[in-house]
């Protein structure tokens, strides 16, 4: 007996811990689709599932509806691919809705433990892949099918009915405030489709295509998000469309994913031969995207109104791993699709560079002779457009993931060194014939005698440019090309230094004593005439600067007359004996 208790116990502790767990559990999610699932309940829920999982879940209003209502775009994942789920483009089909936001609800969940759902790894997945969801894409036509007119302007309420045929029982109502049906609006055969030529509760395809503003909303949120996959959620009938003038590969490939979906769910594929459609956002993304799209009608078909909440669970169970698989072929298609881009680019990168290369006859090949130090306008033309491709290129890899840059940018570094390597060049012969200016400036200046403030300002100047120039052609490319640039920039200013340089430091010494013999400092004249005289000996190449030579002499010799002469001091001289004075004093 005491044996039967001991078991009893236990039996009961398991249960209610078993208990207490499945409370835990159902309390850890967020939305509760068990329910009429509205328009602010769905905003309240996605605020919600931002603060449960601020790393996972990121939401923003991507447009308003036609009567202002906000238009939320969710996103779930942290991988640089993505795909698109939405629900709710029809007003009755609010159902949904709740199956979007309970992907959400439960992905996060799932993320966050680490579990799997139906054996799709969530964490794995929505790492590599973002998961964008449109939960309501029709909020106006939701809210005047679940509430009837009391949520809208009173002015509008006889227009409304009017597109109702006369009812004030909006249950059936499957267009948008406006009387347009949204998944009849996208340039898909839009042309040819029917369903009359007035707003109505359903099927009007509106004045002219993507006219409507929610249908304007999806297709920007595309653009941005450029999705690598798409699932259009609807009801009812438990169907599948997939097939839209898909041919060769891009058929086989979204064959492949549409009886995948099919298995999973269990929904009948639509026969490619038996659809024609057009208009819808499936048909629109397979044709203008050129990727795969799929139009998944949820349970049992219901008629003209909303799917029963009743038959939600079993929906759960046909869909709940379609937003991961979803997610997984989507990185699949994404990865294949940036390693085409990274070889597409990698080519074109190693194509240009066969133009690159051009560059270094300029800069080394071509360079045999200092005539050959030069640049010319082709040079120029070659190197700037080498630089505007360099710019396009490194662009276009940054668009690229890290993980497929690797290839594109080793070949763009070659592309940098052909660039580079001309622009040292390029660089070294600018300063260069810089200095080779500056040079023929100060020489001819000196040679004719020009000894000025002017003439010392280019004195600097040519000094700094010759160092300048130096360090340029140390970094230039091969020891041929450095030895000509010395020899025709360098080899010059050096032949001529010791002589300019004495010639200049006399010009700068004299205008110290010209204003110290002004100021009347004649100790400090005599100090400077000595250093001077110096200079004057160490002076060479007299003959090239004569007239600067004679500029210098004149300078200084008017500079000594203005000096005052000084007089030698008086010699000491002997007394003069008085007439008194006898010859014994003069002994004495």
């Amino acid at each position: 007996m005491n044996q039967l208790k001991l078991i009893l116990s236990v039996l009961i502790c398991f249960g209610v811990a078993f208990l207490f767990s499945e409370m835990a559990s159902a309390r850890s999610y967020i939305v509760n689709p068990n329910q009429t699932y509205t328009y602010s309940k769905m905003v309240k829920d996605i605020k919600k599932l931002e603060q449960a999982y601020p790393d996972l879940v990121d939401a923003k209003v991507i447009g308003t509806s036609e009567y202002g209502r906000n238009i939320y775009a969710v996103a779930l994942g942290k991988g640089d691919a993505t795909v698109f789920i939405n629900g709710s483009h029809h007003a009755r089909e609010w159902i949904t809705t709740t199956v979007n936001m309970n992907m959400i609800d439960k992905y996060a969940n799932a993320y966050e433990k680490g579990s799997k759902i139906n054996g799709y790894d969530a964490k794995k997945i929505l790492n590599s892949t973002t998961i964008w969801f449109i939960p309501m894409v029709n909020p106006d036509g939701v809210t005047l099918q679940q509430t009837g007119l009391t949520s809208f302007p009173k002015q509008d309420h006889a227009k409304l009915i009017k597109m109702n045929d006369g009812s004030k029982n909006f249950k059936r109502w499957k267009a948008n405030g406006k009387g347009i049906d949204l998944n009849r609006q996208y340039d898909a055969r839009w042309k040819y489709l029917g369903g009359g030529s007035v707003p109505k509760f359903k099927n009007y395809k509106g004045k002219s295509p993507e006219s409507a503003k929610e249908t304007q909303v999806v297709l920007d949120f595309v653009k941005d998000t450029d999705p690598e996959m798409a699932i259009s959620y609807h009801s009812s009938g438990q169907i599948l469309f997939w097939k839209y003038g898909q041919t060769g590969s891009r058929y086989t490939r979204d064959r492949t994913h549409a009886r995948k979906i099919s298995s999973m769910t269990g929904y009948r594929l639509i026969s490619p031969s038996g659809y024609t459609g057009g208009g819808g956002f499936s048909d629109w993304f397979s044709t203008v995207e050129k990727k795969p799209a799929y139009t998944i009608e949820v349970a049992p078909y219901a008629g003209e109104t909303h799917v029963p909440i009743k038959y939600f669970k079993k929906i759960w169970q046909e869909n709940a791993a379609i937003g991961l698989y979803t997610a997984q072929e989507g990185a699949k298609l994404y990865n294949t699709e940036q390693l085409a881009k990274s070889k597409a680019l990698t080519t074109d990168i190693q194509t240009f560079n066969k133009t690159a290369k051009t560059l270094s006859a300029y800069y080394f090949t071509s360079v045999n002779k200092t005539s050959d130090l030069r640049i010319t306008n082709a040079q120029t033309t070659l190197y700037n457009k080498t630089k505007q491709e360099i710019t396009k290129q490194e662009k276009a890899i940054a668009k690229l993931p890290k993980a497929y840059q690797t290839s594109a940018n080793a070949s763009l570094r070659i592309t940098k060194l052909y660039r580079d390597r001309y622009l040292t060049y390029q660089t070294a012969v600018k300063a260069g014939e810089g200095l080779a200016d500056t040079h023929e400036e100060l020489i001819n200046a000196l040679t004719k005698g020009t000894l000025n403030t002017k003439t010392n300002s280019l004195f600097t100047t040519w000094k700094k440019s010759k160092n300048t120039t130096e360090t340029k052609i140390s970094k230039m490319y091969s020891k041929k090309v450095r030895t000509l640039a010395q020899k025709k920039y360098i080899a010059p200013v050096e032949k001529d230094l010791p002589a300019v340089t004495n010639l200049m430091a006399r010009y700068t010494l004299l205008t110290t004593i010209d204003k110290q013999a002004d100021n009347k400092e004649y100790e400090a004249v005599k100090e400077q005439l000595v250093k001077l005289e110096q200079l004057n000996q160490q002076a060479t190449a007299k003959e090239k600067f004569k007239q600067a030579e004679a500029f210098l002499e004149q300078w200084q010799s008017e500079i000594e007359q203005a000096l005052p002469v000084e007089e030698p001091p008086a010699e000491p001289t002997e007394p003069t004996p008085s007439e008194e004075t006898n010859e014994d004093e003069i002994a004495a």
